[in-house]
């Protein structure tokens, strides 16, 4: 993959989990922003807290910091998927959503 398949890639993933968060902040109270291709979700219910989602060009890889945990991703057939276990990014979203608000039942 080179560089600007990388960054249409990551643009695309980036803004799907912009959608999703802005839609959960209707129900929630969560701060959602993108600022430099970086997306920026601030948890003021449940354990307050940040998650971050950015690109590295260099690895070619999203970075995700939640949770005071950091993950990686690399490009996939699908979207991006958690390098190692191949778990696709949107559902390691949800369950670390579901963990920072305490509520099984949230859907990204």
């Amino acid at each position: 993959m080179d560089e600007k398949e990388f960054q249409s890639s990551a643009e695309q993933a980036i803004g799907e989990l912009e959608e999703a968060f802005s839609a959960l902040a209707d129900d929630r109270d969560i701060d959602v922003e993108v600022e430099g291709g970086v997306l920026t979700v601030t948890f003021e219910e449940g354990e307050p807290g940040k998650f971050i989602v950015s690109p590295n060009s260099a690895a070619r890889q999203l970075w995700v910091s939640a949770r005071v945990s950091s993950f990686k991703f690399d490009p996939g057939s699908d979207g991006f998927v958690l390098a190692g276990s191949g778990e696709p990014l949107r559902d390691v979203m949800t369950r670390l959503v579901r963990d920072q608000l305490g509520d099984q039942t949230v859907v990204l």
